[in-house]
């Protein structure tokens, strides 16, 4: 039966776990090896799943079947909403651009999407000085990162799933004792199997901590993305840039840089750059429009002065995303005498299409 199978995963982070969980639920006893414990060690910006905005939105990924990989995820976390999964909430989440731009094709799959039209003599976030022209709102979910993950991470681990903390190279793959194994190892488990396609976008956050939600004038959290145009904030190589902000419970999440680039062999970037100006804190060199943009936003819209919150974090994090071409991977092959499944690629869409790719990858295991 296939239920006796031996099934590892690698990787600890939410698509790991998210297989995982569902594997369990259908009467599944899976093993997890990771690299890192995304508890006990320190920070590692190729572990993605530490630093994720996690607003459910398929942005920065692409791939075969997304739209309906992100309706599937879309559905489970209705679920999991209506069973109160810790850290799970919705938003009312405003794009806003200050040129013109198309409709996005998930439009189709969010609730309540209205173009700016219909909302242009209503409340929506503006920067004094910067008009927006096109945008569009809708209602999505949003992931409290530091009440989701840990949750999910114990739902996983107090139903009898083990994990070890182990590097793994190519040369062990044959040799783990398990009949499927599901690669959700990222940019590493794509090394483990050969792929050389190791497209990144780097990313920074910026933590307000202690900072209160942002509420809409119905009492809604209100979250945003705003694209001021490349004029005034882009990449070295004039690929225009967005700041956003999510609330948590500690505070906000200001970010908003997508460089594309590659790690070489001693970790060091290599890729494009935000242009100039810069800031830097707790040594760490970021994008001066991430805050600047984002304090005219809040104060403007909300009456909330960012300088009133003086405690801060920022991190630096990585998405492998792959080229456009190859994108998100997710199939089976046979090797070493093992089903093995591979899950990585996800871009800035990890936690968004979670739970559409652990369902198929049950899909392709009872197939």
């Amino acid at each position: 039966m296939i239920l006796h199978k031996k099934i590892g995963i690698i990787g600890c982070g939410v698509n790991g776990l998210s297989v995982a969980y569902l594997l369990q639920k259908k009467g599944y006893h899976v093993s997890v090896i990771s690299k890192h414990h995304p508890f006990n060690d320190s920070i590692d910006p190729a572990f993605a799943s530490l630093f994720p905005a996690a607003s459910v939105i398929p942005h920065s990924v692409s791939g075969q079947n997304i739209e309906e990989l992100f309706n599937t995820s879309q559905a489970f976390f209705n679920e999991l909403h209506q069973a109160s999964f810790p850290g799970l909430s919705v938003f009312r989440h405003y794009e806003l651009f200050a040129d013109p731009k198309e409709l996005p094709w998930y439009k189709r799959s969010m609730d309540d999407f209205l173009t700016l039209k219909d909302f242009e003599n209503d409340f929506y976030p503006t920067h004094p000085d910067i008009k927006v022209r096109s945008g569009w709102k809708f209602n999505c979910f949003f992931a409290d990162w530091k009440l989701y993950y840990p949750a999910l991470f114990k739902k996983v681990f107090a139903d009898n799933a083990t994990l070890t903390i182990r590097a793994l190279s190519a040369d062990d793959i044959s040799s783990l004792p398990f009949d499927i194994l599901i690669n959700c190892g990222g940019l590493e488990g794509a090394e483990l199997f050969g792929d050389d396609d190791n497209l990144l976008y780097r990313g920074h956050l910026l933590s307000i901590l202690d900072a209160p939600k942002l509420k809409g004038n119905n009492d809604q959290t209100i979250s945003y993305n705003f694209s001021p145009g490349k004029d005034i904030y882009a990449t070295l190589d004039g690929i225009p840039q967005d700041v956003y902000c999510y609330s948590r419970n500690d505070g906000w999440v200001f970010g908003g840089s997508r460089q594309k680039g590659v790690l070489d062999a001693q970790g060091n970037w290599c890729g494009d750059k935000t242009a100039e100006p810069r800031q830097d804190l707790d040594g760490i060199s970021f994008p001066a429009a991430i805050l600047d943009l984002n304090a005219a936003i809040i104060e403007n819209s909300f009456g909330i002065r960012v300088q009133d919150f003086p405690k801060r974090a920022v991190k630096v994090a990585y998405r492998f995303v792959r080229s456009a071409e190859n994108g998100l991977r997710l199939d089976a092959e046979e090797k070493f005498g093992k089903q093995i499944i591979h899950n990585y690629g996800h871009g800035g869409a990890g936690v968004t299409l979670s739970w559409g790719c652990a369902k198929k990858i049950i899909e392709l295991i009872e197939s």
